[in-house]
């Protein structure tokens, strides 16, 4: 498991990344925790699914899904109006694929740090525009926290990848 990117590390929040919820036990959420308790693992596990019509192996949003895209779906009814011996619902198989130690990633790096200590270090400039962030705002001239490097690609939740920058330019290139 992964700490939450964005967000910084504390007892009250959940362990799994991308979760905000509030710990129910173990460090994790009660969404997290029942799936824990009843799967023996927090997080979904991996599935992924052969396209019918191109063949082609993807990740379902839904268990349902039978298709790749919406144009696969189409062109399958068209050959199967062409074609009567298609069946109206083609038989698919879907695949959960097991995580190996080789496919997560390296431990994320936390080092604790405030919001004031990133304002020094940016000395108060916003990372995007350069122009000076209004501290005591809360409107769009406001500060707003963002990673240098996301942390899913960095994997370092440091001082050194945390920016300063205006609300109105959260999101932008630093």
């Amino acid at each position: 498991m992964v700490f939450s990117p964005g967000f910084q590390v504390n007892d009250l929040m959940c362990m799994v990344a991308g979760c905000t919820n509030t710990v129910c036990a173990k460090g994790l959420c009660r969404s997290h925790y029942d799936r824990d308790r009843y799967s023996g693992s927090p997080l979904k596990p991996l599935r992924q699914r052969m396209c019918p019509q191109c063949h082609v192996w993807f990740d379902p949003k839904r268990s349902d899904q039978l298709f790749c895209s919406g144009r696969c779906r189409v062109a399958y009814k068209r050959a199967r109006d062409r074609d009567g011996s298609l069946p109206l619902k083609p038989v698919t198989t879907m695949y959960v694929k097991q995580v190996d130690s080789e496919d997560v990633g390296p431990e994320l790096v936390v080092e604790a740090f405030t919001d004031s200590q990133v304002v020094e270090k940016c000395g108060g400039l916003c990372a995007v525009c350069h122009e000076p962030v209004v501290l005591d705002s809360g409107g769009d001239d406001g500060p707003a926290f963002m990673w240098k490097v996301p942390l899913e690609k960095s994997r370092q939740a440091t001082l050194k990848n945390r920016l300063l920058v205006h609300k109105r330019c959260e999101g932008g290139t630093p």
